[in-house]
């Protein structure tokens, strides 16, 4: 069996390469820093420096392959050169129950826009929801949304009366904001495509 193309090395590296980029700061800051005299010398800028590099660092690199990854699951999970039709977009989603100290997001495959159901397919996690059974879809934050350069996208409902979310964070763009800004359009898009449902009678 095939390595899976959503290896630990993946997650890790997207957390190791920021913090190679900003903690020589950090060190540096401490290196310098004089207690008698706080706000003198390099340190103060260092340490105002190493939140900003950090940032920056995890918005260009916290995604790490991302377009390798995009198209290796494509080939792997049979879309690779065809349309996209049904419409469908590439994700990272995770499941309410999922907790991981490396990456917010339990798998990565391609989010489905069927008539009368969304659909994911990943290389782990398959769900399929139907559009009579989801209530509402919204925004929800994610670790990323502690730095601002990322949330959830909510698509909530129930099954039989039971409650059930599935969250999902775009990975279309290279960039960690870039897919913040994305996941407006895709959040409206999904509740567009809900409240169709109700405008044509389907839904009571």
């Amino acid at each position: 069996m095939a390595d899976k193309a959503w290896s630990r090395r993946h997650r890790v590296l997207g957390n190791l390469l920021p913090g190679l980029v900003c903690l020589p700061l950090l060190i540096l800051g401490l290196i310098y820093f004089k207690p008698e005299d706080p706000l003198s010398g390099p340190a103060i800028w260092l340490f105002v420096a190493f939140p900003i590099v950090g940032w920056i660092a995890l918005n260009f690199l916290g995604l790490h392959q991302n377009a390798y990854l995009r198209r290796e699951l494509a080939r792997r999970l049979g879309f690779a050169g065809n349309p996209p039709s049904p419409e469908r977009y590439f994700v990272g989603i995770a499941r309410p129950k999922y907790r991981s100290i490396l990456d917010p997001h339990e798998d990565l495959g391609f989010l489905i826009v069927h008539d009368d159901r969304l659909e994911f397919v990943g290389e782990t996690v398959r769900v399929e929801l139907p559009r009579d059974d989801i209530i509402q879809v919204r925004f929800r934050a994610n670790p990323h949304a502690v730095v601002l350069l990322g949330r959830w996208i909510s698509v909530e409902g129930l099954v039989k009366g039971t409650p059930v979310r599935l969250l999902i964070e775009p990975r279309e763009k290279a960039t960690l904001l870039g897919n913040l800004f994305a996941g407006e359009g895709l959040r409206q898009r999904l509740a567009s495509w809900l409240s169709a449902d109700s405008a044509d009678g389907s839904r009571a």
